[in-house]
């Protein structure tokens, strides 16, 4: 009964956040900058469409808290850093961190959250990078989020790709990409990006940028049209940091792990799952409204 009750409030909580940002989507063409002023916008990705980003903050969201799949951590002088979920037991690959906190996730896990008509899945970071500056007077507490690729299969394939990026698209059928290929040549193509500011202070600061580890920090929707089939495992593969020499700026993954959780079902709730039809339908509410509001304040 704890676990179902905890579970609803994630959920919970997951949706008003969405509630609060509706009113500030905006779409963009290839960078996506959350660091400043911009709340949320959209991305369309080269493979599965436009996807939602907005800035979170679930909180408490620290290990053993947040519940994540996938957590990746850059390694030894590395300023990326990339993984994606497995079960966590067999191997870690590429920079996959704490074997318990990497599991396997199937369609049928997630939750639906409709927003202004379209059926969305969500996925939640809680990012950890440190305070200060670079060379540059940036702040480190930047990070670049260069691509996120998500596959869908009725196996496993893991273990045929391991830490072979070059056999990444073995995992399945792509069903999401913010960039496709995953390499332009030797070099990451990163031309789809979001700048988040995952500053460590543990409080939102006056733009609301989000504490570090403990406060989530971006939270993103993919639409659910994307993956047909329930019963398919899904993989979730994330790159960071790629952006540190492109952007001459501090957005590097240089601080702690980053942590990715999945906004999921709750029919083990008591009122029978009602929960997520009411949120759901207040979204659609809300969208409709801001969306009305918008469209009223043009000149």
């Amino acid at each position: 009964m704890k676990n179902a009750l905890k579970s609803a409030l994630v959920l919970k909580r997951a949706l008003l956040a969405a509630i609060v940002i509706l009113p500030s989507i905006a779409a963009f063409a290839t960078e996506l900058d959350l660091s400043g002023s911009a709340t949320s916008g959209s991305l369309t990705g080269a493979v599965g469409g436009t996807a939602i980003f907005s800035e979170t903050s679930t909180h408490p969201a620290g290990t053993g808290v947040f519940d994540p799949f996938l957590t990746i951590n850059s390694q030894g002088n590395s300023k990326i850093e990339r993984g994606y979920n497995t079960d966590g037991h067999t191997a870690l690959y590429l920079d996959q961190q704490r074997p318990e906190w990497n599991t396997l996730l199937k369609v049928s896990d997630l939750a639906k959250i409709n927003i202004e008509g379209t059926n969305y899945y969500a996925f939640e970071l809680d990012a950890n990078e440190p305070n200060g500056t670079e060379r540059d007077h940036s702040p480190k507490s930047l990070l670049s989020v260069d691509n996120i690729r998500i596959y869908t299969s009725s196996t496993d394939n893991t273990g045929a790709v391991k830490s072979d990026e070059s056999k990444l698209d073995s995992l399945g059928t792509l069903r999401f990409a913010l960039n496709d290929p995953l390499k332009s040549g030797s070099n990451f193509n990163i031309t789809n990006w979001v700048k988040i500011d995952a500053t460590t202070d543990g409080i939102a600061d006056t733009q609301g940028h989000n504490g570090g580890s403990g406060f989530s920090d971006l939270i993103v929707y993919i639409p659910a049209s994307d993956f047909p089939n329930l019963n398919d495992y899904l993989f979730f593969y994330n790159l960071n940091g790629a952006h540190f020499q492109a952007d001459v700026g501090g957005d590097a993954a240089e601080g702690g792990f980053e942590e990715w959780r999945a906004v999921v079902r709750t029919n083990s709730v008591p009122d029978g799952g009602n929960t997520l039809v009411l949120l759901g339908s207040a979204l659609l509410a809300l969208g409709l409204v801001s969306r009305r509001c918008l469209v009223g304040m043009k000149g």
